[in-house]
């Protein structure tokens, strides 16, 4: 259910990028975002305490984290996107073109 909007994410996103990484931990993600060495992260289906720590470290940083819709971040948001601030509302628009807002139905 969420690996098809995640490669139309992938897809969409990636004429923005100079690279992408997948570490496969939300953590270091969130973590690599905070201190400047990844620009945006984006995950369709995160449960509460895969981001929670992570949204505070970026936060804190000065960074921004909402929901891929753009509404703001709460701990029942699932689609997110963190980045450095700078580039979130093109990152996030970007996924949003790509169809990459939410879960596809089973």
């Amino acid at each position: 259910r969420n690996l098809a909007p995640m490669l139309r994410g992938i897809v969409g996103i990636a004429p923005l990028c100079r690279t992408l990484r997948a570490l496969g931990s939300a953590a270091i993600m969130y973590a690599w975002v905070a201190c400047g060495r990844l620009t945006s992260y984006f995950e369709v289906d995160l449960n509460s305490w895969d981001h929670a720590a992570g949204v505070l470290l970026v936060t804190e940083a000065g960074g921004r984290v909402t929901d891929i819709d753009g509404s703001p971040y709460t701990i029942a948001t699932r689609a997110i996107v963190a980045s450095n601030g700078l580039t979130h509302n093109e990152t996030r628009q970007a996924l949003v073109d790509a169809d990459c807002i939410r879960t596809d139905p089973a």
